[in-house]
């Protein structure tokens, strides 16, 4: 037999047939290029006609003189595709002297009064109502509205213009319009922006002239009539254009003088939420504004629309998506201080028949109707071998042992799986194994890792409440373990801001940091809400004797003030503040601390359960509905917000049980789809519609290499902590990383110091592909005396049972015919047999398949 130029470990060679063998053992999955044939066929009808038809806003309300509103028509076909067909309908209105009904699809108010319009498509009728109300008053004037809202359209308080930290051209804006009575400041004063102070420095030009009102520089430099360096942003005789001149030749109020005060934005809608649109299609978004008084008005053509992937669609300025190719894309509505998201599938058409796919629980109800939106067909189920690694993997850190995977799959009870599922969600492994997660993202260090880290692991092993868990770590005090968060990795303690930011981070899933110094460049985090959230850890003091942390009225030992935290751009006192602007009343202020875990935890709160629920499914798929799992905000919305939400109100109505939600999870048939792609799915990145492989972490990844060659190799101890070695039971896992140091774990991605929440390194290195050929883990535990290699070619085993227990150790499966021929093959070719075997062993640990869970 010819020998390739394929090297083993060591310098030894490979086969050529072996090669071939060994690597498709390495393809994750196997058959990870092939396209299956469509899965769970069902009849379908393949008929393109609408089947249904309806017209959106299906309850038409105009309020007020000049009202209009745009309508969509919309038909479903026989595979649920919804397409916008508008232009191609016959509208009716059945009294237009209440209504006037443009060619364009827009309704505008003439009289008050209730008419219906009918929209007629093919052989489909539909109507919606249309009411109109006090169409002989004039909505009263509102410069947020009707000011912030041009700037807004035009983007001139993007975060890339005047909307920046600083402003641009010595003028400043607030980001999106948050403040707009800063804005009018800005605007009607002017003055430069300082970041450190509140007041402005010269010069001072305003952008307004009331003598002149058509040389005020707000409409000057938009439209070009004198240089600006965003260019045009704003078109002469326009709409908007005549909007602004007409407030300035009014005197720039800020506001009608009317009694109730004109009504603000409470917030805006999109619709649709989620939808598709067939490639080098287009649809129309409707935006529907929400006032304060109760009414709501038609925004479509009043707020700036940006999709975050133009190669896949593009929207226009009025809001017409139009699609480019197949993806998915989001698509960023932006009102004056309000953001709303749509997100949109480009979908091919050609898919004339789906199946009836039957969800188990509620995630594969929306997972499922997702996937028929977007003409995904999910991926089969997992091989029972697939599921038995890929849950062990994800619940206890650790590969079953070879005969736990024989009897598995030999085990013919159709509820294998969710048994399986029980016995470890309440085995000690997945203990161990969630108390690794949760160090990771509570900060167990060298410094603090003794109690603090026996109070998690028994706070997980009792299965409490997450609420509970969280109440007590973000108000604890005296010398409890969860005191020890306090700890920088030196010994040093976390500032108040650094301790606030931290906590937002972990329970709410919010990163506020950029909030310190100024309002947040690119979100609606402000700097006022930052300092008053960090006011409540202005009392956290130690006794550092005794290492006994507690509220002091007299201050924080970090802070030369006491217990004062001030805002470094008023200089004033900040007083404890919740996210709304609601201070502390005085009789809470004893534990302000124990007052923010009660309403970060209380029952209703939108950040907590999310955050928890996000970082949780993360573990179980490659990411989070929010990536990175931490960094919820509005220019970053989730894959699948409606099953985020179900899910943390389903994980809060169960009590904030942390199994409960692993089970909803595990059971899914979400969670136990193949890896295997098909033709439809092949591209899929965010929507689960198969398993994708997920490389594992380091500590899990050597874990697993001794499991297979039953190796042990006792980890040392750093020489500062005291030197000599870990008991020889210990696992990777268990080691904190300052105590025991490691070139195998640093290299495939440990973070090396938890100084902050780490953020695993997942990416791919040189440095592991060396070490993969020549480093100890991958070699030297081969060799080891007490072994299972040597254990095994000691015992005279058969070499085909040789083969199939390191497969099994390895793979949780047994070898394929295939594979199993090329091995035996080599192991002719092998010099002796114990090369051959340590060829192969090292080929199963090295391989994709190995070191990623599918």
């Amino acid at each position: 037999m010819q020998t390739s130029d394929f090297t083993s470990h060591n310098g030894r060679t490979l086969s050529s047939v072996v090669r071939s063998a060994l690597l498709t053992v390495a393809q994750l999955p196997m058959a990870y290029l092939m396209l299956l044939a469509p899965i769970l066929a069902g009849p379908a009808s393949t008929s393109s006609e609408s089947q249904s038809l309806r017209i959106v806003p299906a309850e038409i309300e105009l309020w007020g003189s000049g009202a209009s509103q745009r309508i969509l028509v919309l038909a479903t076909d026989a595979q649920g595709l919804e397409k916008d067909v508008t232009a191609d309908s016959l509208l009716h209105i059945s009294d237009s002297h209440l209504a006037q009904l443009s060619g364009d699809g827009r309704l505008s108010a003439i009289a008050n009064g209730r008419s219906t319009l009918r929209a007629k498509h093919g052989a489909h009728v539909t109507s919606a109502t249309v009411t109109t109300h006090d169409t002989a008053i004039t909505r009263p004037f509102s410069f947020p509205l009707d000011v912030v809202g041009v700037l807004t359209r035009q983007g001139c308080n993007r975060s890339d213009c005047h909307g920046g930290v600083t402003g641009r051209g010595g003028f400043k804006l607030s980001l999106n319009g948050v403040s707009p009575r800063d804005d009018y400041r800005w605007i009607v004063e002017g003055g430069v922006y300082q970041v450190l102070s509140p007041e402005a420095a010269g010069p001072i030009e305003p952008r307004v002239d009331l003598d002149d009102f058509e040389e005020s520089l707000i409409v000057l430099k938009p439209t070009l009539s004198i240089p600006h360096e965003g260019g045009e942003r704003l078109a002469p005789h326009t709409e908007e254009h005549a909007a602004l001149l007409a407030w300035i030749a009014d005197g720039a109020p800020y506001a009608s003088e009317v009694e109730s005060g004109p009504p603000t934005l409470q917030r805006i809608e999109v619709f649709p939420q989620l939808g598709v649109i067939p490639q080098n299609g287009s649809r129309r978004l409707l935006v529907t504004a929400h006032l304060t008084n109760g009414q709501r008005v038609d925004f479509s053509e009043r707020v700036r629309y940006e999709s975050d992937n133009p190669d896949v669609l593009t929207v226009t300025e009025d809001g017409v998506v139009v699609a480019h190719k197949l993806g998915e894309a989001v698509v960023s509505v932006q009102a004056p201080g309000h953001r709303a998201v749509a997100r949109l599938g480009v979908v091919d058409s050609s898919l004339t028949s789906y199946p009836n796919l039957a969800p188990r629980n509620l995630i594969d109800e929306h997972i499922f109707s997702k996937l028929q939106r977007l003409r995904i067909l999910p991926s089969e189920k997992s091989s029972d071998h697939e599921f038995l690694r890929r849950v062990c993997l994800d619940l206890t850190g650790t590969l079953p042992p070879a005969q736990g995977a024989r009897e598995f799959l030999a085990n013919s009870d159709p509820n294998k799986r969710d048994e399986l599922i029980e016995v470890l969600l309440n085995s000690p492994e997945h203990v161990n194994y969630l108390t690794f997660r949760f160090s990771d993202f509570y900060r167990v260090t060298y410094r603090n890792v003794l109690n603090y880290k026996v109070w998690i692991r028994e706070s997980l092993a009792s299965n409490k409440p997450y609420d509970e868990m969280a109440r007590e770590y973000i108000a604890a005090q005296g010398n409890v373990p969860p005191t020890r968060q306090f700890y920088r990795p030196n010994g040093g303690l976390m500032y108040p801001k650094e301790k606030m930011a931290e906590d937002v981070r972990l329970f709410l899933g919010v990163r506020m940091d950029c909030a310190e110094c100024h309002d947040h460049p690119f979100e609606p985090w402000n700097q006022d809400q930052f300092w008053g959230l960090a006011a409540f850890y202005g009392r956290t003091t130690r006794i550092q004797k005794h290492g006994l942390f507690f509220e002091d009225p007299a201050g924080n030992t970090l802070n030369p003030e006491g217990a004062r935290v001030m805002h470094p751009r008023r200089g004033v006192e900040v007083q404890p503040t919740f996210f709304d602007g609601t201070p502390l009343t005085d009789a809470e202020r004893t534990e302000p601390r124990m007052q923010l875990a009660k309403w970060v935890t209380a029952p209703g709160n939108p950040y907590f359960a999310r955050a928890i629920v996000n970082r949780i499914w993360s573990y179980f798929f490659v990411r989070g509905f929010v990536e990175p799992v931490d960094d919820f905000r509005d220019s970053n919305p989730p894959t699948h917000p409606l099953l985020l939400e179900a899910l943390a109100r389903n994980f809060e109505e169960n009590g904030y049980d942390l199994k409960h939600l692993m089970r909803l999870i595990l059971q899914s048939k979400t969670y136990q789809l193949s890896g295997i792609p098909n033709e439809t799915n092949v591209d899929d990145e965010i929507n689960y519609s198969r398993a994708r492989p997920r490389r594992l972490d380091a500590e899990v990844l050597l874990d697993a290499i001794t499991r297979v060659t039953d190796s042990d190799d006792p980890f040392k101890v750093h020489d500062y902590v005291g030197g000599g070695v870990e008991p020889a039971d210990t696992l990777a896992i268990d080691l904190t990383a300052e105590v025991s140091p490691s070139q195998f774990l640093d290299v495939f991605g440990r973070p090396p110091f938890r100084e902050a929440v780490p953020v695993r390194d997942r990416s791919v290195t040189l440095g592991q592909a060396l070490h993969t050929l020549v480093g100890a883990a991958f070699n030297d535990k081969l060799l080891g005396k007490e072994g299972r290699l040597r254990r095994l070619l000691d015992s005279g085993v058969s070499d085909t049972d040789l083969i199939t227990e390191f497969y099994l150790a390895a793979l949780s499966r047994f070898p394929t015919r295939e594979e199993l021929s090329a091995i035996l093959n080599l192991l002719q070719s092998s010099s002796t047999r114990e090369e051959g075997f340590e060829n192969l062993v090292w080929a199963l640990i090295a391989s994709r398949e190995f070191t990623y869970n599918h």
